[in-house]
């Protein structure tokens, strides 16, 4: 590693007593990633995601593999789907992965599994969690339960999908389980939002596929800072705690918030060496572990 990005991998900690809410990202910051971000079939390699899709639906319940996606046709409609997205106001557009999976699946004449919630969100989680498997990162379950005990607001802001929110529920449990079988995405989604409202300000968690824009783009940003200048809070009391320098800290500080940038995992630690905007962007704050933000609250 060169020598000026050693400041980077060191911890950096300041005294917090003047931040109100705190903002996190999930992969690579809550949660280790197997990809170091969120994932999807279309990440990984031909045959091993075809095998995965396969397998998945026969565990979802899928009968009949007939006209079943190949990750080309998944990856396919991402692109093309982001391409059309892409504008000045939204320039890294998100896909809601649920509607890739049913436009391909009606594609190839699958009807019958595009209109099923249930098996459709089982599957998808079944891809995922082979693709993409994702393990609590250490430190990070006590560190949300002592910010929450200091009076910190805590929220998400984070790239994700319709599973990262069971991601957190898990996190949150201290243990880990897979979407039932028998509830639909949107009965899984009501179940993650009675349970992650127990640690996070659900008016404060802003996830890209729901707003079909990711970062580095502004939108996310733009809707959290809406959200909380509405309840009396400014930019500079809030801290965005994530693990990459261009998505987290200097997306976080177009929008004047303070930002800490998580270190504590090699795999996943994005320093953006080769983007001019990380050039003079600096976090204010570093940690290598979960333990060292508590000392600072």
């Amino acid at each position: 590693m060169p020598p000026e990005l050693a400041p980077l991998t060191q911890p950096k900690l300041i005294d917090l007593g003047e931040i109100q809410v705190i903002l996190l990202d999930v992969y690579g910051t809550l949660v280790i990633s197997g990809s170091g971000d969120v994932g999807t079939a279309d990440d990984a390699k031909h045959d091993a995601a075809n095998r995965w899709i396969r397998d998945a639906a026969t565990e979802a319940g899928v009968q009949d593999l007939t006209g079943i996606p190949t990750s080309d046709q998944l990856r396919n409609q991402i692109v093309a789907t982001n391409e059309a997205a892409r504008s000045e106001a939204n320039p890294k557009p998100e896909v809601d992965i649920l509607e890739i999976w049913r436009r391909v699946l009606q594609a190839n004449g699958r009807e019958d599994l595009a209109t099923n919630p249930k098996i459709l969100a089982a599957w998808i989680c079944g891809v995922e969690g082979r693709s993409n498997p994702v393990w609590p990162m250490p430190g990070a379950h006590d560190a949300l339960m002592a910010m929450q005990a200091k009076g910190r607001r805590l929220g998400i802001v984070s790239n994700a999908q319709f599973y990262t929110p069971l991601i957190v529920q898990n996190l949150i449990a201290k243990r880990s389980q897979d979407t039932k079988r028998g509830e639909s995405s949107d009965s899984v989604e009501r179940t993650i939002a009675g349970d992650l409202s127990s640690v996070f300000d659900l008016n404060a968690c802003h996830f890209s596929y729901r707003y079909r824009a990711a970062k580095p783009g502004p939108l996310l940003f733009e809707r959290a800072i809406s959200q909380l200048r509405g309840t009396g809070i400014l930019p500079e009391q809030v801290l965005y705690i994530g693990n990459d320098m261009l998505n987290d800290v200097w997306a976080a500080k177009q929008f004047g918030l303070q930002t800490a940038l998580f270190a504590g995992d090699g795999r996943s630690l994005r320093l953006r060496t080769e983007d001019a905007r990380c050039e003079k962007c600096l976090p204010d704050m570093v940690l290598t572990h979960w333990d060292q933000i508590v000392e600072c609250l």
